[in-house]
């Protein structure tokens, strides 16, 4: 399931900006996320390989048309901070690293602020309609009045956090740019790359 909430975070890089002072333009614009000294989008695998060791297994992310490029790289259990199962996703055409994600033992939305800090925004999103009657999953659109999908979201640190309907953390994104698309004006053109890729199967 964690494979397949991050996939749909990785099909759409797409910058969004509010009107607003400068400060809080700078606190809602979505920028590289950096955990443990890891860089998404601009560290590689050789920098994960060498700051977190040797996965103990890696294979093929899923929800992802051939030649399936993204690779997911479970590291299993971590302790400290924040206890719970880390994976890190790599873009093998570029060995660049895509995704890193962590899904606590526990950690209640609070508890997640608490870590974070105040400066968040709260942000719902929605499947674009007409998904293919095959569609796993498919792209999503922000609507703060949406209760599909929350996500607590740290944009100026690159960390989107996945809350389920009791407000418990399901997994802490670390991204390199938004996870959606602004508005549904956007899902035509998605929904057709979609099905463009879903032919080549």
């Amino acid at each position: 399931m964690r494979q397949i909430l991050f996939s749909l975070i990785v099909l759409i890089q797409t910058t969004n900006v509010f009107s607003s002072s400068p400060q809080a333009v700078r606190d809602r614009v979505w920028r590289k996320a950096t955990y443990r000294g890891l860089t998404v989008g601009k560290s590689t695998r050789a920098d994960m390989l060498r700051v977190l060791g040797k996965p103990l297994s890696s294979s093929p992310s899923a929800d992802q048309h051939p030649p399936y490029p993204i690779i997911w790289n479970d590291y299993g259990r971590i302790t400290g901070e924040v206890s719970g199962t880390l994976a890190v996703e790599v873009d093998r055409r570029n060995n660049r690293i895509v995704s890193i994600s962590v899904s606590p033992d526990r950690m209640t939305k609070d508890e997640a602020i608490r870590l974070f800090g105040d400066n968040y925004l709260l942000m719902g999103y929605e499947f674009c309609k007409d998904l293919p009657p095959d569609a796993v999953v498919g792209p999503v659109y922000e609507n703060p009045k949406s209760s599909q999908i929350d996500y607590l979201e740290y944009r100026s640190k690159g960390v989107a956090i996945h809350l389920d309907r009791e407000g418990i953390v399901n997994a802490i994104y670390y991204v390199s740019g938004p996870i959606g698309l602004t508005s549904p004006a956007g899902c035509k053109k998605a929904l057709d790359r979609h099905r463009k890729e879903s032919k080549r199967k």
